[in-house]
């Protein structure tokens, strides 16, 4: 004769079930996380690259320094001299590719102005005469494009079409892919750097040059 089951034994057997259950659903959680693709391995370039960025140095450099940084940003500005004399040291084999993001308040809309120069074909010069002027525009850290335009024009910009340009759909998407990229690469900080796709981990000017010039050794091997 089949044994009736006590009310303890049907309770057990309900609590073996859910805990069945719970089991289950974290090996399916876990599974999922495995299988998600990871962003510093096969979507990087994505995330790093955006067609809309100029390219500071030879085209055809094979090794690529990527900078996320803030117009406002003090240590962006002092590193800016360091970036551009090892594109000068490493002649045709390193280039930069800056990405403006707005961090520091009310920087936003000198991000746009810095956008918004790419369609002068002003960048460059554009993005030395802002970091030159940083203390002029940015006061208590805190930005004013008002104080910034004559400084551009004075590099050449046409400030009223500068104004115009700013306030453009073009400008405003390409500023939100720069902050969508910046925010998957977990870019909270400025300046970020990545070389050939490797994340400057420990920051600093020596760490930065070491960087590159393993990159470089790599990229350009010795016969």
């Amino acid at each position: 004769m089949k044994k009736l089951a006590t009310k303890k034994s049907l309770e057990q057997q309900k609590k073996n079930k859910i805990i069945s259950i719970v089991i289950f659903s974290i090996v399916i959680v876990i599974g999922v996380f495995l299988l998600m693709p990871s962003t510093t391995d096969k979507n990087i370039d994505q995330l790093l690259y955006s067609q809309n960025a100029p390219i500071f140095g030879s085209k055809h450099a094979k090794v690529t320094i990527v900078e996320f940084f803030d117009p406002a940003c003090e240590s962006c500005r002092a590193f800016y001299p360091l970036v551009k004399s090892q594109i000068k040291q490493y002649k045709g084999k390193v280039n930069l590719i800056a990405r403006p993001v707005a961090f520091h308040k009310n920087v936003g809309p000198v991000v746009a102005a810095l956008e918004a120069t790419k369609m002068q074909n002003k960048f460059w010069d554009a993005l030395r005469i802002t970091l030159y002027y940083q203390s002029s525009w940015a006061i208590n850290h805190t930005a004013n494009v008002d104080l910034l335009y004559p400084y551009l024009q004075d590099a050449g910009i046409d400030i009223a079409k500068l104004k115009i340009d700013m306030k453009s759909a073009v400008i405003a998407e390409n500023m939100a892919k720069d902050a969508k990229d910046a925010k998957a690469l977990k870019v909270f900080k400025t300046p970020t750097f990545y070389v050939n796709g490797k994340a400057l981990t420990q920051f600093g000017d020596v760490q930065l040059k070491a960087l590159i010039e393993r990159e470089v050794r790599k990229a350009y091997p010795e016969k």
